[in-house]
């Protein structure tokens, strides 16, 4: 049974690669990127609690163009799903070395990070500043190592899920890993939402640690989990 469960599995992967591409992210895609990107975590709990509802759309475009633009402007960390018949962009991951990314001064004042305080005020970028820093230091903590891959911003759009693409495109880069990575062998992630925890489990995931994160008079409900690809 495990055997045919196998050879299934990598029958529907080979019919999705005959599909779909999966592809480095480039500058003229960042737009659209960003857009499935809003489109998708506008419901997350954790978005809310940084923008009012009234500035939540805008506020989440600006800051995904922005972490899109500065993630991928010295190396591609972003990869893209396409459909290979029509051209759509249906699905993208980030991957963030074990190094993390350094961001300099510079690279804020190319997005005008200024501008963004303008519009959403001071708060909302201590908000964001808080909570990023915080969900990392809490997986952290629990996955047991400073080294390990970090894997964020996976969407599929709202039409394709439920058909594969996003275990296709999570193998895949699993996949990748296993033939280039020599020296790491943890890949890290956080989710505030029960049904993407289901998801990574079907994958090989293990959540590593739960729980309710205060923030102010807010809670919302964190997942940190963790695959050791080897």
């Amino acid at each position: 049974m495990f055997y045919l469960r196998r050879k299934i599995t990598k029958l529907a992967m080979n019919d999705l690669s005959n599909r779909f591409s999966i592809e480095k992210m480039q500058a003229s895609e960042l737009k659209e990127v960003a857009n499935i990107l809003t489109d998708a975590f506008e419901t997350n709990p954790i978005y809310s609690l940084i923008f009012c509802k009234t500035d939540l759309r805008e506020g989440l475009r600006w800051l995904f163009e922005t972490d899109l633009f500065l993630l991928n402007r010295r190396q591609i960390l972003t990869r893209i799903v396409k459909e290979k018949k029509s051209g759509e962009i249906v699905g993208t991951f980030t991957l963030f070395p074990p190094q993390g990314m350094k961001r300099t001064l510079g690279d804020y004042l190319r997005v005008n990070l200024l501008k963004f305080i303008y519009r959403f005020g001071i708060s909302a970028l201590h908000r964001m500043l808080y909570l990023d820093s915080c969900n990392k230091k809490i997986l952290q903590e629990a996955i047991h190592s400073k080294e390990y891959y970090y894997l964020s911003m996976v969407v599929v759009k709202k039409e394709y899920r439920g058909k594969g693409v996003g275990s296709f495109a999570i193998k895949n880069c699993l996949d990748e890993l296993r033939k280039t990575e020599k020296n790491c062998h943890l890949l890290g992630l956080t989710t505030q939402l029960p049904e993407n925890v289901v998801f990574y489990s079907h994958l090989g995931f293990e959540v590593i640690s739960e729980g309710e994160i205060s923030f102010k008079k807010n809670r919302y409900h964190n997942w940190n989990m963790k695959y050791v690809f080897i």
